[in-house]
């Protein structure tokens, strides 16, 4: 994201754990669950506010301008000392700071910016407003003049200046160019006040300029305030997760399932056509947990012998994706989903395709199409009971009545107030962790009963000869 680099701060640990024992295809899916954790290293806790450049843009209709006032003066005076920050509104016009481009943070320049920005615009009725594409470009302008290592765009929004460029729909509409545009020059929140707005571009803003985007009250303060703390908490603005596979490996994909869950698009590596790097942003001490999924084709390869099919690489830190193939039919060859690893990696595939049917279920409901939106959230109601992911089922409960949740039944009332449904799909990608299956704890271990293999209390098939303990 930045020009000027800062320091990561950052320690990397990472592990990861499939299935050893694979069935032999020519297109077998190999599927791996990668874990890093990042931790603090050096004596920061956070980004020094010097290091920050913010634009504060706010579009909201004149029945929200008062509101609007009152949440960015109290907004403007909790800004930390030295970070440096503009203030856009009304058509994307500058509000403030009242004479230059950019305002540094200060007891002086605080009490001047809490009055001053009585004066912010409404939305202009009457007149063709600027769209999400014109706030994008005024904040691009701003930061080439502010090479700081963090450049961030607040946006605001209900919904009032959404032009006809931001078409979602098309990749060459307006808004598509200019996101192409911003990405890699500065990160983006959006915190949308209101029901009025349309999710999608609000969604695709924040999806790729690697930010969340939140519902909010009128009083929109403690939003930005809780943006700014994620903020500063970065570490790392990008972090590439590498992956370097052998010959007999035809498709890579990796999905993040926690804290959000995205697929990543895969970038080649120059010099290395083996390799893949998948971009990762705004790293801070934290676990992240992610799905490879790697289809590989076994023809050639020996039977029982270990081999690396893959190396995982992130932050110096490298693991190898190691199976070795069975013979088909045998006992053991339904070892390969058994234990933890297999458990961990049937959540995190069953949760991929639960937010997936919640993310359809709930467009579906916003186009008003209720019967694809009752057969999406009643598949994402029976795939979170299949998982216990209680946060799914009440988000299906805002909109719809479930039935029978094992069999995913629900129905869609006659009355679904839209406000909640546009409301819900920013809620959906804010980001819910996979919750993993509990580790077995620790215990005596026990013989396999047909060779002797020690296996752990927990297990159900044993490592050495695959058969059923």
């Amino acid at each position: 994201m930045g020009r000027t680099p800062a320091s990561s701060g950052l320690g990397i640990g990472l592990s990861v754990q499939v299935a050893k024992r694979q069935r032999p295809d020519r297109d077998a899916r190999i599927d791996a669950h990668v874990k890093v954790r990042a931790v603090s290293v050096g004596p920061r806790d956070r980004v020094p506010a010097v290091d920050i450049a913010l634009v504060i843009a706010v579009d909201v209709a004149a029945v929200r301008r008062d509101a609007a006032v009152a949440a960015l003066s109290g907004t403007v005076a909790e800004l930390p000392d030295g970070i440096s920050y503009t203030v856009l509104g009304g058509g994307a016009a500058q509000c403030y700071p009242l004479r230059g481009r950019w305002a540094l943070a200060g007891p002086d320049d605080r009490r001047d910016a809490a009055f001053s920005v009585g004066r912010i615009a409404a939305a202009a009725e009457g007149r063709e407003p600027p769209g999400y594409t014109g706030w994008l470009a005024r904040a691009r302008a701003l930061f080439a003049e502010r090479a700081l290592p963090v450049r961030h765009l607040l946006l605001i929004t209900d919904g009032s200046s959404r032009g006809e460029g931001d078409d979602t729909t098309r990749p060459d509409s307006a808004l598509s160019t200019e996101l192409d545009r911003c990405e890699g020059e500065f990160t983006a929140d959006v915190i949308a006040p209101g029901a009025g707005w349309d999710p999608a571009p609000l969604l695709a803003v924040a999806d790729r300029l690697h930010g969340a985007a939140v519902p909010s009250p009128d009083a929109f303060a403690p939003a930005v305030t809780a943006a700014l703390g994620r903020l500063r908490r970065v570490r790392s603005p990008e972090l590439p997760i590498e992956v370097t596979v052998r010959p007999a490996v035809r498709d890579v994909t990796l999905t993040e399932t926690a804290p959000h869950q995205q697929l990543l698009e895969p970038e080649p590596v120059q010099d290395a056509p083996r390799r893949l790097a998948f971009r990762t942003h705004q790293w801070k001490p934290e676990s992240r947990d992610y799905l490879l999924t790697l289809s590989a084709d076994a023809g050639n390869d020996p039977l029982g012998v270990p081999l690396q099919l893959a190396a995982v690489t992130v932050g110096g830190a490298t693991e190898a994706v190691v199976v070795s193939w069975l013979p088909s039919g045998t006992a053991a060859d339904t070892a390969r989903i058994s234990g933890a690893v297999g458990r961990n990696i049937h959540t995190m595939n069953v949760s991929t395709q639960m937010r997936t049917a919640l993310t359809h279920g709930y467009t579906a409901l916003d186009l008003a199409d209720r019967g694809r939106a009752e057969a999406q959230l009643g598949l994402a109601v029976r795939l979170a009971t299949e998982i216990a992911a209680d946060w799914a089922v009440d988000e299906v409960r805002k909109v719809a009545r479930i039935v029978d949740a094992p069999r995913g039944i629900v129905r869609i009332g006659p009355g679904v107030d839209p406000g909640a449904v546009r409301q819900g799909m920013l809620s959906i990608t804010s980001g819910h962790p996979v919750e993993l299956p509990p580790v077995p704890p620790a215990g005596p271990a026990v013989p396999c009963p047909h060779c002797g293999h020690p296996a752990g209390p927990a297990a159900v098939y044993c490592i050495d000869c695959g058969r059923r303990l």
